[in-house]
C-alpha cells in the first residue's frame, strides 16, 4: 500500500503562536470596542428577520406639526392632556395611556398666562386624583438642576452594577409637577400617581434601565408601569429581584417576568418599523378636536366624534402620546428605521416585548464575562482557519470546507435571532477568523515555497523542469523504497575519450566536459528524461521515471 500524501498544513507549535490573534478579539469585544459593528449585524438581523405580530395594540398619538399649528407652540395647558386621555379611557376604551412628557415646571416659559397654566394643572390634577391608568414621563434627561437651596447638583441615572453613591444620595428623577395654587406667594406642587422613566441609555433606542432606585423611591420604565395598567394588576404587583422583575396577581400567582441584565436593563425587541401598518398614528389636535365635539349639541357632530372613539383600534388598546414633530429633538435610529424615527415608539416595542415575553437573548455570562462567546470565537477560528489553511492536492476541497462552515455559522445566527431571540455573536468570531485564516495561511504559503525550493534544489539538476513541476505539486515527498514499472534506459558517452583527453590540459579537458555533459543532460531532461548519473565521460538517464 502506498504511503498516504502529505499535506502542507502548520505544525502544532505555530497553531500555538496565532491563538494571540482570537484572544485579541475577544479582548477587544469584552472592552466593548466592537460594539458599534456588533450592533449594525443585529440591525440586520433584525431587517432578515422581518416585522412581528404585536400582541398588544398600541395606538401612537402625535404632537406633531399639525397639532403644533393648531394649538399652538409648547408648553400647553395641561387641560388638552386631561381631556384627551379622559375620552381615550372613558369613552374609546383604551387599557392605559402614556405620555411621553416630562411635566415638570423647570424651564416653564414666563411669557405662560399663570392663571391658564394653573387652572389646567387643576383640571389634570383632578383628572389624575382618581387614579386613572395614565402614566406620566420621568426623567434623567436633564443633568445638572437647583435643589430647594438653589445649589446646582448633579442628576444622573443610578445603574445596579456601576452605582457608587450611598442611597441617600441619589437624586430622585425629573418628575412631574403640577402647580395647583394660584398664589405665587405660596405655591402647591401635587405629584400624580403613575410615574414611568422614560430613559434609554446613551440615548439611543435599544437598551433601557427597567427602573430607577433613589432616596424617594423606586422609580419603574414607563413600559413597566403600561404592562402593569394593561394587565390590571395593583401598584405593588411589580417586584423587583436581582435579575428579573416579576408581576404577580393578587392570588399570588405570577403573571409574567421580566428578565434583567447587569441586574436593571432590557434589550428592547423591536416588532416593527415606525411607518408599519402596526402603528396607527393620530394627531394630538384631531383626537382633541373629537373630545371636544362629544360635548356639542349638534347631533351630528357629536355621533361623528362617538364613531371616532368607537373605533375598534382604540378598544383596549394602549395608546402612546409624544413628540414627532423633528423641531421637538426627540429622534433616533432604531434597528429598522437608519433614519431617526421618535423615541416614543421605543416604549411601544418595550411594551410589546414585556407582553409577548419574546426577549433577546445571550449566552449567559460568569462575573461579568462573556466566557461562552470567547470560547465560541476560539472553537470557530481553530475549526475554520486549520481548513481554510489547509495545502496541498486537498487543499481547495480544504478552503471549501471552511468557507461552507462560515457560511453555516452566519445563516446558524441569523436563523437563531429570527427563531429563538438568541443573539450569537458575529463580529468578534468573523474577525478573528479572518484574521487568523489569512495570518495562517500567508504563513503556509511561505511553508509551501520553502519546501518547493528544496525540491528543486534537489532533484533540478537531475529531472526535467516538467517532473520537478509535476513532484512539487503534487506535494509528495521523495519516499524510499522500490517501485515496479516499465522504463527506458538511456546511455551515451564520447568515442575515444580515454585516447584524446590525455592529450588536453586539464583547464581545456573540463571545459569541453562540462559542455558535452550540459548539452547532454539539457536534451534527456527537454525530451522528458531523468538523469541517473554520470560516469566520467558516460551520461546514465532513464524514461518513464520517475
Amino acid at each position: 500500500m502506498p504511503p498516504p500524501k502529505k499535506k502542507f498544513t502548520l505544525p502544532f507549535g505555530r497553531w500555538l503562536l496565532l491563538l494571540p490573534i482570537p484572544l485579541i478579539w475577544c479582548l477587544l469585544s469584552h472592552f466593548e470596542l466592537l460594539r458599534f459593528f456588533e450592533r449594525r449585524t443585529i440591525d440586520w438581523r433584525f431587517q432578515a428577520r422581518g416585522e412581528l405580530t404585536a400582541p398588544v395594540k398600541i395606538v401612537y398619538v402625535n404632537v406633531d406639526s399639525q397639532s403644533l399649528s393648531e394649538i399652538g407652540g409648547f408648553p400647553w395647558s395641561r387641560m388638552y392632556f386631561s381631556r384627551v386621555a379622559d375620552a381615550l379611557i372613558g369613552t374609546a376604551g383604551v387599557r392605559a395611556v402614556g405620555m411621553d412628557f416630562v411635566f415638570s415646571t423647570a424651564g416653564m416659559s414666563e411669557s405662560v398666562d399663570w392663571h391658564k397654566r394653573v387652572e389646567g394643572n387643576i383640571e389634570f390634577g383632578k383628572y389624575l386624583s382618581k387614579s386613572p391608568p395614565v402614566v406620566l414621563a420621568a426623567g434623567y434627561a436633564g443633568q445638572q438642576f437647583r435643589d430647594i437651596n438653589g445649589r446646582l447638583t448633579e442628576r444622573t441615572l443610578p445603574l445596579v452594577r456601576q452605582e457608587k453613591r450611598p442611597l441617600e444620595k441619589i437624586e430622585p428623577p425629573e418628575t412631574p409637577e403640577f402647580e395647583i395654587s394660584f398664589d405665587l406667594d405660596h405655591p402647591k406642587l401635587w405629584t400624580p400617581p403613575f410615574v414611568g422613566l422614560i430613559d434609554t441609555m446613551e440615548s439611543g433606542t435599544r437598551i433601557v434601565p427597567a427602573f430607577a432606585r433613589t432616596a424617594v423611591k423606586t422609580y419603574p420604565h414607563m413600559a413597566i408601569e403600561l404592562a402593569r395598567l394593561y394587565w390590571g394588576l395593583p401598584l405593588d404587583s411589580v417586584q423587583i429581584k436581582d435579575d428579573e422583575i416579576d408581576f404577580v396577581q393578587p392570588d399570588g400567582a405570577t403573571k409574567a417576568v421580566v428578565p434583567l441584565y447587569d441586574g436593571q436593563l432590557i434589550e428592547v425587541n423591536w416588532f416593527s418599523r415606525w411607518e408599519s401598518e402596526q402603528n396607527p398614528r393620530i394627531s394630538f389636535s384631531t383626537v382633541f378636536g373629537y373630545e371636544e365635539l362629544l360635548k356639542s349639541e349638534d347631533p351630528a357632530e357629536k355621533k361623528a366624534a362617538q364613531e371616532f372613539f368607537a373605533q375598534p383600534g382604540f378598544k383596549d388598546a394602549v395608546v402612546l402620546i409624544g413628540p414627532v414633530d423633528p423641531l421637538q429633538q426627540d429622534l433616533a435610529p432604531t434597528s429598522f428605521d437608519e433614519l431617526p424615527v421618535p423615541k416614543v415608539s421605543v416604549h411601544g416595542n418595550l411594551l410589546k416585548t414585556i407582553v409577548s415575553g419574546q426577549y433577546l437573548r445571550r449566552f449567559p455570562t460568569w462575573k461579568g464575562v462573556a466566557w461562552l462567546d470567547y470560547l465560541l470565537v476560539f472553537a470557530l477560528t481553530l475549526l475554520i482557519s486549520v481548513f481554510a489553511s489547509a495545502g496541498g492536492a486537498r487543499g481547495l476541497r480544504s478552503k471549501l470546507t471552511a468557507a461552507l462552515l462560515l457560511t453555516a455559522y452566519v445563516f446558524l445566527a441569523f436563523w437563531l435571532f429570527a427563531d429563538q431571540n438568541l443573539i450569537l455573536p458575529l463580529t468578534a468570531p468573523l474577525g478573528s477568523i479572518f484574521t487568523t485564516s489569512f495570518t495562517a495561511i500567508i504563513w503556509q504559503l511561505i511553508l509551501e515555497e520553502k519546501q518547493k525550493g528544496r525540491i528543486k534544489g534537489m532533484f533540478g539538476a537531475y529531472v526535467s523542469p516538467q517532473l520537478v513541476h509535476r513532484m512539487v505539486e503534487s506535494a509528495e515527498d521523495p519516499q524510499l523504497g522500490g517501485h515496479e514499472d516499465e522504463i527506458t534506459p538511456y546511455f551515451s558517452d564520447i568515442q575515444s575519450f580515454s585516447t584524446f583527453s590525455e592529450k588536453l590540459p586539464p583547464a581545456k579537458l573540463v571545459e569541453l566536459m562540462n559542455e558535452y555533459l550540459t548539452a547532454c543532460t539539457d536534451i534527456v531532461q527537454s525530451q522528458g528524461g531523468t538523469l541517473d548519473k554520470y560516469i566520467g565521460d558516460a551520461v546514465v538517464a532513464m524514461f518513464g521515471a520517475p
